[in-house]
């Protein structure tokens, strides 16, 4: 048996293999494209249709948060980590010790004593989804994974970025003042911080 012709067997075989994923690859990219494409020209042309339709598009996407947190649980849960989580959250302090803290009901939410310079950590981990600047003063929004929007108030130093996924507990920061606010909201509902604290 010649050496020679099995080792040329063996080197066709591995070009077509090779050749064979290129073409899948190749295959798979230009799928890819041209869905996106479609997708893009079927958006343009149902906001063309009618003009309520780029309404409900503001309404439903931008206005109302995607339920991200959803969405994200259930794809851990099936296949792994969706989402990278955030670095430098390495330092944890006890969100728990945040819901003993005394308190005062304020419009839609609470004001919860702490001390000032404080490390403010998760009640609940979640998707941040806003970071900056309201009424209250600097605010983080995290949308929980119980699909409870938890907004943080009079927050500085905070060592997050906007989407990152937090776990309970995770520090986004220190209080500014001898006090933070929290008002929770779940479907456009504000909830009541006392009710909310007897169910966990």
């Amino acid at each position: 048996m010649n050496p020679y012709k099995i080792s040329s067997k063996r080197h066709h075989n591995y070009s077509n293999n090779n050749d064979n994923k290129k073409i899948k690859y190749l295959k798979g990219l230009i799928t890819r494209v041209l869905l996106s494409i479609i997708l893009v020209i079927s958006i343009s042309i149902f906001l063309k249709l009618d003009s309520q339709n780029e309404v409900y598009i503001n309404k439903y996407l931008f206005e109302d948060n995607l339920k991200f947190t959803q969405i994200n649980k259930w794809y851990q849960d099936k296949f792994g980590s969706l989402i990278p989580k955030a670095e430098d959250t390495s330092l944890m302090v006890s969100g728990e010790s945040l819901k003993n803290n005394p308190y005062e009901k304020i419009d839609n939410g609470v004001k919860i004593k702490v001390t000032q310079g404080s490390p403010i950590s998760l009640i609940n981990g979640g998707i941040v989804v806003f970071i900056g600047d309201k009424d209250e003063g600097h605010t983080i929004i995290i949308q929980g994974n119980d699909g409870i929007d938890y907004s943080y108030s009079g927050i500085q130093n905070e060592n997050i970025t906007l989407y990152d996924y937090l776990e309970k507990d995770s520090l986004i920061g220190e209080a500014k003042e001898d006090f933070i606010i929290l008002t929770l909201k779940k479907d456009s509902v504000y909830l009541d911080y006392e009710e909310y604290l007897k169910e966990v």
